[in-house]
C-alpha cells in the first residue's frame, strides 16, 4: 500500500510553505534584525503569527488548488 499522492506539487511551490516561512523570516527580523522598542517587537511579533496562521487557514480552505 503506497500513501503518496502522484498529484501532489514540489513543497517549494506550496503557498502554504511560502507564508510560514515569510513570517518566520519576519518574526527573526523584528526580534533580531530591528532595534525596537521590548514592547513593539511583542506585539508585532503576535501580530505576525497571528496573521500567518490567518492566511494558512485561508490557504487551505478556500486555495487547495
Amino acid at each position: 500500500m503506497s500513501i503518496s499522492n502522484p498529484s501532489s506539487k514540489p513543497s517549494w511551490e506550496s503557498k502554504i510553505n511560502w507564508t510560514q516561512l515569510i513570517s518566520v523570516f519576519a518574526m527573526g527580523l523584528t526580534m533580531f534584525g530591528f532595534d525596537l522598542d521590548p514592547d513593539l517587537q511583542e506585539r508585532l511579533a503576535v501580530s505576525i503569527s497571528s496573521l500567518a496562521a490567518a492566511v494558512t487557514i485561508v490557504w487551505r480552505t478556500w486555495f487547495t488548488n
